[in-house]
């Protein structure tokens, strides 16, 4: 039992937060492991179980470990944070954050254009699109599926291309190299519930919470050049937008 008394004026919370947090680190407890229970912290430190809570709190807080309702505390993984006041991508991103990252195309078709698809590319219900479905990982961990339908006249000879060549490189990159420059998206983030396929991709519970995107792409002289849905895992997935006024 490791045992804490309080001493130069330091709580004991945070001796237990710092004690957990070093364990963490040097991966005693892993990303996606439970955590002991409150009771077993408590006898294993010497202290309430409130202190203990008190610690982990602190951590919850901070994003290092999260808790499921009725079934523990977990180590998160980390998060992909996604600045949202600003038009990057999925790799550059993770660039700056220092995730390693990687994507997997699932799907590469032509299909006519639902209703929904075709007003928000401009072009008429039942025109050919590109349906291109990635599976994308951060440290080996899939953390995003990504569903991109771009219009089929402007890019046809994307299905050329080599798949392997398509997942190393952001879909924007490629699409700039046809001449469209991405100037601005428009998009729509709302809280859902994983379904059973999405789930499985992900490797999450079904019902597990995603944070769902919709956004609309434009080149700078305005043409719509990318659709997509997007199911992000809500325990990695985090985003920041800057608000002046």
């Amino acid at each position: 039992m490791t045992s804490f008394t309080k001493a130069e004026g330091i709580p004991l919370y945070v001796k237990i937060r710092e004690n957990l947090r070093e364990e963490i680190k040097l991966g005693e407890y892993k990303q996606g492991e439970k955590l002991p229970s409150e009771d077993e912290l408590a006898i294993k430190y010497g202290v309430s179980r409130m202190t203990v809570r008190q610690g982990i709190m602190d951590l919850i807080d901070e994003g290092l470990v999260y808790r499921r309702h009725g079934v523990g505390t977990f180590v998160a993984f980390p998060h992909l944070e996604r600045d949202h006041s600003r038009l990057t991508n999925f790799f550059e991103s993770a660039l700056k954050e220092g995730i390693k990252v990687s994507a997997q195309i699932l799907t590469m078709e032509v299909i006519p254009a639902k209703q929904k698809i075709a007003a928000e590319l401009h072009i008429e219900e039942g025109d050919s699109v590109i349906h291109i479905k990635t599976l994308r990982y951060t440290d080996d961990v899939p953390v995003t599926v990504h569903d991109a339908f771009i219009p089929h006249k402007l890019f046809a000879s994307i299905l050329t291309r080599d798949l392997k060549t398509l997942e190393n490189q952001h879909l924007w990159t490629i699409l700039e190299s046809y001449g469209y420059r991405l100037k601005r998206a428009v998009q729509r983030l709302e809280a859902r519930e994983a379904g059973e396929e999405i789930a499985e991709l992900l490797n999450i519970d079904t019902n597990a919470p995603i944070l769902y995107k919709e956004r609309t792409a434009y080149a700078d002289d305005g043409t719509p050049v990318e659709f997509i849905f997007c199911y992000n895992r809500g325990d990695m997935y985090s985003l920041t937008v800057t608000l002046e006024r």
